[in-house]
C-alpha cells in the first residue's frame, strides 16, 4: 500500500516569534502615520500659505479711521493704479519728441516713482483723507449714484451722448479794487510795492506725513473730480461719439491695466466714486463763499525772539523806515528784499494769530510784537477793504476752507496708520529702463 502523502501542518509559533510579528506591525503603523501626518501637515501648509496670500494678508488692516478700515489689497491695488498712471504719462511725454523740454517734470516724476515707499505713504495718506471725505458725507446725506459715476466715466472719455457741454463763460467782474494808492497808503510806503491781487503764500506751515500709529497726513485740498484715463496706453486718437467706441476704449483701459496687475471694474468704479464724493462735499463745503471777500493788505517784520521784536518796535517808533528794517533783519527772505510785503490776503490764510491782529489794526497802525510758530512779528497794515476775487484767488481761498474742514473733521475721529504698510508697499509698476533719465 503506497504511503500517505506527509499533510505540513505549521508549528505553533513561538512567543518570541508572535511578539517580533507584533513589533513589525506596530512599526508599519507607525510609519504610516508618520506618513500620513506630513502629508496632511504639507497639505495644511499649502493650504494655509493659499489662505494667507488669497484671505488674511489681503484683509490686513493698514489705517483706519473710525470704523472704517483700509485692507492691505485695497491700498496695494490703489499703489499699483497710481503708479502706472505716473508711469504712462512720463512713457507719454518720454515719446512725444518733446521730453527734453519736460526734463525737469519727468525727473521729479521718476524720482517719486524710485522712492516707492514715500509714494505709497502720499498714497495712503490719500486713501485716508478719502475715507474721512466719506464719513461727512454720510452725515450730510450726500451720495454718488451709479449712473453719476457712469456719466463720469464718459465725461473722461471725451463720450457726450446728449451732446458736448457748453463751456462755462469767464465771469466779468462788477467791480475792480482799488488801483491807485491813498495819501495815507502813499504817505507810510516807502518801498514801491505793488499791491498783488493774487495773495502771497500762506503763512499756514506745511504738514508732514509720519508713518507713525497716529495718522498726520496732509490734507491735499486741490479737488480734482475728474477721471482721465492716464493709466491706460490707449493710442491718443478721438473718442468716437458712439457708445460703442466709448465701451471699446473702457474696455481697452481695463484690460491694459490688468495686464499689469489685478485690477477689477469694481476697483476702478469705487475710485471714482471717492472722487466725485469728494467733490459733492467739497461744493458743498465752499457752496456759500462768495467773490466778494473782506481783505487786509499787510506787511511784517519776522524775528525769532521776543527781545527782537522789541528792537525793531523802538527803532519804528524813533522813526526808522519800516521797509529798511524788514531788509536788514526780518528772518522772511522770501519778502524781506521788498519791505516785508505779504500783499492783499482774506481771512483763513494766515496762521490765527497772525490775521487776528492783522484784521484788527487800522491802516497805517503797527501792531507790538506777535508770536505765531514762526518767531515774533512786527506787523502793519497797509490797506483793508472788500475786493472781488479772481478765479485763481477764488479757487485759492475755496481750497483753504475745504482744507480747514478737512482737518477739523480728522480731528474729531480715530485715526491710525499701522506700519504694517511699508511692509507691502509695491514698488511696481516702474519706468521702463529706455525711458528712464540718467542723473
Amino acid at each position: 500500500m503506497a504511503k500517505e502523502k506527509e499533510i505540513n501542518v505549521p508549528k505553533p509559533a513561538s512567543k518570541k516569534h508572535e511578539a517580533r510579528l507584533a513589533r513589525e506591525r506596530r512599526q508599519k503603523k507607525l510609519v504610516t502615520g508618520i506618513v500620513i501626518g506630513v502629508l496632511v501637515v504639507v497639505v495644511l501648509l499649502i493650504g494655509f500659505g493659499l489662505l494667507y496670500d488669497t484671505v488674511i494678508k489681503a484683509n490686513r488692516v493698514v489705517a483706519q479711521v473710525g470704523d472704517t478700515k483700509i485692507t492691505a489689497e485695497q491700498f496695494e491695488k490703489r499703489v499699483q493704479y497710481e503708479r502706472l498712471s505716473y508711469v504712462d504719462t512720463f512713457s507719454s511725454y518720454s515719446a512725444s519728441g518733446y521730453a527734453s523740454f519736460f526734463q525737469s517734470y519727468l525727473l521729479e516724476m521718476q524720482n517719486a516713482l524710485d522712492n516707492y515707499i514715500q509714494f505709497g505713504s502720499d498714497v495712503l495718506d490719500r486713501m485716508i483723507n478719502e475715507a474721512v471725505v466719506a464719513a461727512k458725507a454720510e452725515e450730510l446725506g450726500i451720495t454718488v449714484s451709479e449712473e453719476e459715476i457712469d456719466k463720469e466715466l464718459e465725461r473722461g472719455f471725451g463720450f457726450f451722448p446728449d451732446g458736448t457741454p457748453i463751456p462755462t463763460p469767464t465771469v466779468e467782474f462788477t467791480f475792480r479794487p482799488t488801483s491807485t494808492l491813498s495819501a495815507q497808503q502813499l504817505a507810510i510806503v516807502t518801498i514801491t510795492p505793488t499791491p498783488s491781487p493774487i495773495p502771497t503764500e500762506t503763512l499756514e506751515p506745511t504738514a508732514t506725513a509720519e508713518s507713525t500709529t497716529e495718522a498726520t497726513a496732509t490734507t491735499e485740498p486741490t479737488v480734482e473730480a475728474t477721471v482721465e484715463p492716464t493709466a491706460t496706453s490707449i493710442p491718443p486718437t478721438a473718442t468716437p461719439y458712439t457708445r460703442e467706441g466709448f465701451e471699446s476704449l473702457y474696455d481697452q483701459m481695463l484690460s491694459n491695466i490688468n495686464a499689469q496687475f489685478d485690477y477689477t471694474e469694481a476697483d476702478f468704479r469705487e475710485y471714482v466714486r471717492a472722487l466725485l464724493l469728494n467733490q459733492k462735499v467739497f461744493d458743498y463745503v465752499t457752496k456759500d463763499i462768495t467773490r466778494e471777500q473782506d481783505m487786509v493788505w499787510a506787511r511784517h517784520i519776522l524775528v525769532a525772539t521776543e527781545e527782537e521784536a522789541n528792537a525793531v518796535l523802538d527803532r519804528l517808533n524813533a522813526g526808522e523806515d519800516f521797509g529798511v528794517i524788514a531788509a536788514e533783519v526780518s528772518i522772511d527772505t522770501s519778502n524781506s528784499a521788498t519791505g516785508g510785503d505779504l500783499g492783499w490776503f482774506t481771512k483763513g490764510q494766515m496762521v490765527v494769530e497772525f490775521e487776528t491782529v492783522a484784521f484788527s489794526l487800522k491802516i497805517g497802525e503797527i501792531s507790538e510784537p506777535v508770536a505765531t510758530e514762526f518767531g515774533y512779528h512786527i506787523i502793519q497794515v497797509l490797506g483793508h477793504e472788500t475786493r472781488e476775487l479772481t478765479d485763481e484767488q477764488l479757487d485759492n481761498f475755496k481750497n483753504v476752507a475745504y482744507a480747514k474742514f478737512i482737518e477739523e473733521a480728522k480731528a474729531e475721529m480715530t485715526i491710525k496708520k499701522f506700519d504694517i504698510w511699508a511692509e507691502i508697499v509695491p514698488s511696481s509698476p516702474s519706468i521702463p529702463v529706455e525711458y528712464r533719465i540718467t542723473q
